[in-house]
């Protein structure tokens, strides 16, 4: 879906007004909306991914599929110390 589409989609969702006030509070902003919109603990996934890959269970690929990240962002969380 594009930003078009999407702001759109917004507008029907939340209604005129509360659509205005979204983007006069957000105007100029990127905003990501994940698909899965439960809060997670990325602290204690990031934990669990590094383990599984010290492990040497996995690969980098199946990390990917596993955590539903892109490879270059399981290689960020790999790298990261946090």
């Amino acid at each position: 879906m594009n930003s078009k589409e999407a702001l759109e989609k917004l507008k029907g969702l939340v209604g005129e007004e509360t659509y205005k006030t979204v983007l006069d509070a957000l105007a100029g902003s990127t905003v990501y909306f994940p698909e899965n919109y439960e809060w997670q603990d990325k602290s204690g996934r990031n934990m669990r991914l590094r383990e599984d890959f010290y492990s040497g269970n996995y690969e980098v690929s199946d990390l990917a599929k596993k955590y539903n990240l892109s490879i270059s962002r399981i290689y960020k969380i790999i790298q990261s110390r946090n």
